[in-house]
């Protein structure tokens, strides 16, 4: 069995930042890029900052 691997270019990561900002759900957004659900998941969990020392800079 072949599998592939495509990883998501800049444009593809930039959709995903701007939609999830704009509260997007992580399905809506797998479904609108074509890109399995775990992908997402893991692109928008990479992309969070959470500051405790100063939470206003958390995001």
């Amino acid at each position: 069995m072949k599998r592939t691997c495509s990883h998501l270019d800049l444009n593809e990561r930039c959709r995903i930042a701007r939609w999830h900002e704009a509260g997007l759900s992580v399905d809506i957004i797998a479904e609108k890029l074509r890109r399995h659900l775990s992908t997402i998941f893991r692109r928008v969990r990479r992309n969070v900052c959470i500051d405790k020392e100063g939470p206003e800079l958390s995001g």
